[in-house]
């Protein structure tokens, strides 16, 4: 069966990863700020997605300890400020931003944590870049599908262009029929499951089954960062998003790091507080740390607590709640996903890697399953002579028990072996291990098999004077930036009893 890519009307996101069609030029959704920017330094309102007030907790928040220094915990923090509130954040780390890091990789700032701002029109991380003066460089790399290195590691060849577009326009069709491909399945279907009856039905096999279903199994995989077999086909095919824009969306310039000291300001952050213990008080609460530059423990105590800790550490269980959480609580934090999700990042003297019109690349390894399946070329996104690997799932939590110079080799074998010659030495290089973090462990949250998004509301739910916020808690942005940030603004809201909050921009 020939596809022919056809890509009006169609949304991309995120979650549709790499679903242009093949070599269509795409017009940019977003490229800078706004002609009417508010000057930086100034204050603009926010609301988080509705005008809704939340329902309120016993108590006027007269001191609020916020437990976590990401994007939730930062944007609670600025928008109890901007109110006049009392807020303290707490922070185990020795830096702020939680999982959004920018480093500086050989002269290269790279996003290790999140990197783009996804569906950029209409969404609030888009608004605070416009507010803080921050511009926004085109990053849909799904415009470039026809530039991609797709390199077969059966075949040890790089796959033939119009093989390549026919998969690209398979996966695009196999989005386009999602929702239907769901509707037959039921509603335990795994993602994969939702792959092969599609592949079943468009008659594939041999090389062509081959490497549609390894693209379908990136889409799927390394956008949600769970194996596809665990992934909800319900919730992946039927997912509705809330803002609008073309591929993948935008980078901050710069990374996100000059967003996330915007928002921080002036606020008062207290680093290397490891919270251990969140206590529950008829009057207040109280919140326990260890202060890991002096190995003590210390006490805070305020009105309310916000706590933004990644899903992954509250599964854990490395907070303690006095009184323990309900029992609804509980199986809320048990129900989504926190997935694994790796990136290594390279940087040369020159992109020599960009010959033959060549730029971002898929490697379908014969080896291992979703060896290193990705590479984002920031050459052609940024200028930056780097590239970033990106893992996910099983592989990611493999791979990254091993030293860091193994999975350094490894990598660079994966790219000498594309590039079919042998590499310069890279410049500098970086790893992440989010799965090994303690203030992580693990990367954004998604929903597995037999889960939905009802979870998220749970997670939301105060108990007494304590509050939740976060991604995994952001039932329409669960897995994304700007929904931690709108989950911080719906937690200011919840203690302001206000419809909307202000956030000022530095």
């Amino acid at each position: 069966m020939t596809l022919q890519p056809d890509i009006r009307g169609h949304a991309l996101t995120r979650r549709r990863l790499l679903a242009t069609a093949a070599g269509t030029a795409l017009a940019s959704a977003y490229r800078g700020p706004l002609a009417a920017l508010a000057a930086a330094g100034s204050t603009q309102e926010y609301d988080d997605g509705n005008t809704d007030i939340p329902v309120q907790v016993r108590g006027d928040p007269e001191r609020v300890l916020i437990v976590g220094a990401g994007w939730a915990g930062l944007t609670a923090a600025n928008a109890l400020r901007n109110a006049g509130v009392d807020c303290l954040v707490l922070e185990g780390r020795d830096r702020i931003g939680g999982r959004a890091r920018t480093v500086d990789v050989g002269g290269s700032p790279v996003d290790l944590g999140c990197s783009w701002i996804h569906e950029p029109v209409g969404n609030p991380m888009t608004t605070f870049a416009d507010q803080v003066g921050i511009s926004q460089l085109n990053a849909d790399i799904e415009a470039d599908a026809a530039r991609f290195r797709f390199f077969d590691g059966l075949t040890n060849a790089e796959v033939p262009t119009a093989d390549a577009l026919q998969t690209f326009a398979q996966l695009l069709d196999f989005e386009q029929q999602e929702p239907d491909l769901s509707g037959r399945l039921g509603p335990d279907a795994s993602a994969r499951d939702g792959a092969e009856l599609y592949l079943d039905d468009q008659g594939l096999s041999g090389d062509a089954r081959r490497r549609a279903e390894f693209l379908l199994r990136v889409v799927l995989q390394q956008t949600d960062a769970i194996d596809w077999r665990k992934l909800s086909f319900p919730y992946t095919a039927n997912y509705d998003p809330v803002y609008t824009g073309v591929g993948e969306g935008n980078f901050p310039k710069g990374g996100y790091i000059g967003l996330v000291k915007a928002m921080a300001g002036d606020t008062d952050v207290r680093l290397g507080q490891w919270v251990r213990r969140i206590e529950r008080r008829s009057d207040g609460v109280a919140v326990i740390a260890h202060d890991r530059r002096t190995g003590r423990r210390r006490t805070y105590r305020g009105s309310h607590a916000i706590v933004t800790l990644p899903l992954g550490v509250l599964q854990h269980g490395d907070v303690e709640f006095a009184p323990g959480l309900p029992a609804s609580k509980r199986r809320a934090i048990r129900a989504p996903w926190a997935g694994q999700f790796e990136k290594v990042a390279l940087t040369f003297a020159e992109p020599f890697w960009e010959d033959d019109l060549k730029t971002h690349m898929l490697y379908l390894s014969e080896r291992v399953s979703m060896e290193f399946p990705l590479w984002i070329d920031l050459q052609r996104i940024a200028g930056l002579p780097t590239l970033v690997a990106f893992s996910s799932a099983h592989f990611a939590r493999d791979t990254y028990r091993l030293p860091a110079h193994r999975i350094l080799a490894e990598a660079l074998a994966v790219l000498e072996r594309m590039l079919g010659r042998t590499l310069p030495p890279p410049v500098a290089s970086k790893l992440t291990n989010w799965q090994r973090d303690p203030f992580t462990r693990g990367a954004y949250t998604s929903i597995p098999v037999g889960a939905t998004l009802d979870a998220c509301d749970e997670l939301a739910r105060p108990v007494g004077r304590v509050l939740f916020a976060g991604e995994a808690s952001s039932r329409a942005r669960i897995g994304y930036a700007d929904g931690a940030l709108s989950t911080g603004v719906r937690e200011a809201k919840r203690l302001l009893q206000a419809a909307s909050v202000q956030l000022s921009a530095g």
